[in-house]
This record gives C-alpha cells, structure tokens and sequence, in this order.
C-alpha cells in the first residue's frame, strides 16, 4: 500500500531532464536485477536523439543484446495489482497500465513498487522534450492546419480526454480541478486541448496532462504482450514496457528479434543483422507511416516508403446507406457523419473502390447501372479533389509557422512533403488511368470524326472560321459542334442513301433518347439562346447540309441527352470521345 510522503500531489525531483547519468543508473539497474546487456552495447543520449545505443566492437548477426527478466517489465497486471481493479477490455486495452505509468512517474506516494522503476521512471522523458504535436502548443499545431493529422488530434484528445476521466472516476483518484477540466473540454465548444497538453510541468499524477503522457509513452515505447505468450491474453493489442530495449532508435527494415527466454524467464532481444563498430544498433518499430511516427513517436522521415494519406468525403445524407446496393464495400465508413475515409499510399495512390465509388456518384439518373464514361467523369470529379489536396500541400510545405524546436520543424516539413508526394502519385495515377481506358475501350474520338467530314468541317469554317479540331477548343466551339454534329448524324442515317460511316450505337442512343424523352420548358430555355444563334441563318447559308433532315430545337435538346450519356473529354488533350454504354464492372 502506497503511503503519501508530501500533501504535494505533484511530481518533484523525479521529473528532471534525462542525462548520461540517468541512463546509466538505468543500467546499473536493470543488471543489479538480472538483466543481462553484451558489454558490446555501449547507450549514449543528447538533445536530438535522446538516448540511444551504439556497438563499440562488431556485432555478430543474430547475437542476443539484451535479455531483461520479468520482474522488471511494466505490465498491465502490475497495473491491475496496484490498484485494484480489473484492465476494462473493451476501447483500450492499455489504459489501466498508462494511468500506473502516470502515478509511478509524477506521484509524491512512496511504496516498494513504484521505488521499485524509480531509476526506469528518471530516464522516461518531461513532457517538455516529447516533439509529438499532442503536447504542441495551440500557434505550433497551426502548422498543420488544414491537414487530416490535425482533425485527427483534435479528435484523439477528446477520446482521450473522456477515457482518463472514466479511470479516474474508478479508482476514486478524481478532484476538483479534475471534474472542471473534464466538464469544460465536454461542453464548452471553444476549449481547445492542446491549450493543456503538455504547457506546464506543475501537475498531478491524475490530471490529463499526466495521462497524455503515458499515452504516448505506451505508444512510442510499449511491446506487445503476445510476446509474453500469456495464455491468458485478453487483447491482442496489449502492451507492456521494456526497460532498456526501449532505448534503441528505429529503422526501417532492420532485422530484430523479440522473444521469451523460457530459462530465464525474461525476454531477449536480438539483431538480425551484423553491425559493425561505431554504428547506431537499431530496433523496428514496423512499417509506419509519417503520421504515426509523428504522433506516436515525435518524429518523422523524409520519403518514407510506409507512409500513407488519409482522404476524408462527406455524403448527402442517405448516399452512404444506398452504395450497398451496388456492390461496394468501403471499410472504414461513418454512417452518423455520412463520412467514408479511404488510405493513399505511395504504392497504391488511388484504391479502385475511390474510383469505383466516384462512378456510382457520377451516374446519371436515367442509368440503372454505372457505365465506363460515368467511371472517367469520376476520375475528373475526384481529380479535382485530390488536386485541391496536392494544391494544399505544395503550398504547406513552405512552412511559415515557428515550430519551438529544429526537431519539430523537420519533422513537420517530411510529413508534409509526404502528404504532398503521395496527392502528387494520385494525380499521375487518374491520368494514367484515364489514358489506360481510353486505350483498352478503344472509343469513337470525334476529333477522328471531325477530321474525315470535310462538309461539315467546311460549314464550320464558313461559320464561326473554325479549320480544325483545335480550333474548336481555342474558340470554345467543342460543345456546339458536338450538337450540330450529332443532329447531323441522327439527319443523315434517316436518310437513304446517305454516304457517312456513323457509330451505330450513336444513332440507337439518339432515337432511344427521342422516344422516351418528355421535353420540358426548362429544356427548351437552356437551348434557345444556342439554336436562336444558328438558325435559320444556318439553313439559309448553308442548305446542302442544314437544310435537309429535322433540325428542330428538340433535336438539339436530345442531342444534349447523348451528350450526357456517351460523351467523356480527355481533359490533357480536351479530345472528345464517344464511349458505349458498357457496364463498369464493379467488382474488377
């Protein structure tokens, strides 16, 4: 039972910058208890890359470097033992043994437990040398405003906040200021969190600030329990910490090893590769991406290879509901927020289920299933939006913001030229895509088209001075074109004898549009001012072609409805394709 020395709630000498001196009191420690560290391991700490370790001779591949018995782990049933209380399995398994870590590392109680990790305790760093934004100041996490790693912080501290005081509230350690820091961050709107994390080191064991940090010392320093091998494991994601192997630094791809050593009942760790004298010995944290490693371990790499991008789309209301409907599984959904959140990677910059997710939304009305143009109008929707990211992040990246420290500012300058390179894969992987389409469907170009009619190029020339098809797109000619060409096509194969070599799925879409289109006011308003333009002046002018055939306004509002269902443009080369109403595959 722990007897309390001071009145005094709050941590004292214990909470001082950790030193060589430190470190090597850790050592001494963890040996004078069994611990067993090859005298070929030498720990160093300074300013940039806290403690870490090198090998003052070579290190044979697969050597054991540590092997730290279980008296000395901080477990979760360490936790459960102190206070009396059962780990809750359920939202996070570790939260019981991060609300020991705070007491052992900022209480003024003294008991044979918490004396016991003293010397692990003094090397665990002050919330002021911890670089993960969650102890940011509100004018620092600027630098990240507009990014998803900044909802995401908002929203961890409010889930964090309301797991602390659960726990608090039942092991009967919650006081007053507790209770109106847990009310104001519930229901004031205008509180902000990251006013309190980490500002002030005068705190108590049980405040949040407290429970912050040994949140993200469980995430930045903890190992699975699976290693254990407890047969009576709760969660897989349980955790325990593992004084002195925490030390190491991270790499990506270094081969480590973890395990129990059944004959001394501690757990060894190993490296899986020779390393020679003077190098930095490594452990793998696992691949993690730019934003994992910020807010989980305060640092991030630049061109990391694992890392990732998060793109959020809000819904109508119901459209979420409706996408079951068409075969599509999208995994991580928010049916209270109609939100759907898709992962960007370097390798995989854009998942077919966003692509296939924006044909559905592209669909027309009148279509009962998604069709290849109704796919490429969505990569053009979505090309817009992953250009407005990219847009975002080129401009972020020239960071304005004075960050406290050259660590933070570094490591915000690689997680956002990360963010910037993984929209950058995206936009290249719409166009190449695009272009894939394109190549594979082999789709009638009216630019093709334009070019082997010379009578209808010739009335376009006599009319607007247009010569080519690039004349269309300079004089912004490209959609009246398509409707004098289209009416002229459907004019044509009505006729006998008629010499045109016309897409027969053209002229069956045209007369399908015609015979169940109901035209309305509104139609024929959008198309007045158009056909107002054009005739009669056109049959007048020119007779051998628009005078022949029905070149009514219905026509031309039908040929309107074609457009919409067959017609997708190239948006680098702005040619026109028409595509046949092919079901997209959903399931490809």
């Amino acid at each position: 039972m722990c007897v309390e020395m001071l009145k005094m709630d709050h941590f004292e000498s214990r909470n001082k910058s950790m030193t060589i001196g430190t470190i090597n009191s850790c050592i001494e420690w963890a040996k004078s208890h069994g611990s067993v560290i090859d005298d070929k391991v030498e720990f160093r700490a300074d300013a940039n890359q806290g403690t870490y370790a090198v090998a003052n001779a070579q290190i044979v591949e697969g050597s054991v470097l540590v092997t730290i018995p279980h008296q000395l782990l901080v477990t979760t049933a360490l936790a459960e033992k102190h206070f009396g209380l059962k780990a809750p399995t359920e939202s996070n398994p570790n939260a019981l043994l991060q609300l020991f870590l705070s007491k052992m590392k900022f209480s003024s109680e003294s008991c044979s437990e918490i004396a016991f990790f003293q010397p692990f305790m003094d090397v665990l760093p002050l919330t002021k040398d911890i670089h993960s934004p969650y102890f940011w100041s509100r004018e620092e996490l600027t630098a990240l405003k507009g990014t998803e790693l900044l909802i995401k912080i908002e929203r961890n501290l409010k889930k964090l906040v309301k797991e602390w005081f659960d726990l608090i509230t039942k092991v009967n350690a919650a006081d007053d200021d507790d209770t109106e820091f847990y009310l104001q961050s519930s229901s004031n709107p205008q509180f902000q969190l990251s006013d309190y994390s980490g500002q002030s080191e005068d705190f108590t064991w049980h405040s949040f600030t407290a429970y912050l940090w040994s949140a993200y010392i469980v995430s930045s320093r903890a190992f699975p329990e699976l290693i254990l091998e407890h047969p009576d494991l709760k969660d897989i994601n349980q955790a325990f910490l593992y004084p002195v192997v925490d030390f190491f630094n991270h790499h990506n791809g270094q081969k480590v090893q973890w395990q129990l050593n059944k004959d001394t009942n501690g757990v060894s760790f190993s490296s899986g590769d020779q390393i020679e004298r003077g190098e930095e010995i490594f452990n793998n944290y696992g691949d993690k991406s730019n934003e994992e490693l910020l807010l989980n371990y305060g640092f991030a790499m630049p061109n990391n290879e694992n890392d990732l991008s998060t793109l959020t789309l809000r819904l109508p209301p119901g459209q979420l509901e409706s996408l079951v409907s068409w075969d599509l599984v999208i995994s991580d959904q928010n049916l209270a927020e109609n939100s759907v959140n898709f992962v960007l990677t370097v390798d995989s910059p854009l998942p077919m289920s966003l692509v296939k997710l924006f044909g559905i939304l592209s669909k027309l009305t009148s279509e009962n299933f998604v069709t290849w143009r109704s796919v490429l109008e969505g990569t053009e929707r979505l090309n817009a939006i992953i250009d407005q990211k990219l847009d975002f992040f080129k401009d972020a990246t020239k960071l304005r913001v004075s960050l406290k420290s050259p660590i933070r500012s570094k490591s915000t300058k690689a997680y956002l030229a990360g963010q910037k390179r993984i929209f950058q894969e995206s936009s290249d992987f719409i166009k190449k895509f695009q272009r894939k389409v394109v190549k594979d469907l082999k789709p009638v170009s009216f630019k093709s088209i334009f070019k082997a009619d010379k009578p209808f190029v010739n009335t376009l020339t006599l009319t607007f001075g247009i010569m080519k098809y690039e004349d269309l797109l300079s004089k912004g000619f490209l959609q009246q074109a398509l409707l004098l060409w289209i009416v002229r096509a459907y004019n044509m194969s009505s006729r006998e004898g008629a010499n045109l070599a016309l897409p027969q799925f053209i002229i069956d879409c045209f007369e399908d549009v015609k015979s169940n289109m109901v035209i309305e006011k509104d139609d024929v308003q959008e198309y007045l001012a158009f056909y107002k333009s054009m005739f009669p002046q056109l049959s007048t002018k020119i007779p051998e072609i628009y005078g022949k055939g029905d070149w009514s306004i219905k026509n031309f509002i039908v040929a309107g409805t074609v457009i919409d269902r067959l017609v997708w443009i190239l948006p680098a080369s702005q040619e026109a394709f028409f595509l046949e109403r092919k079901r997209y595959d959903l399931l490809s």
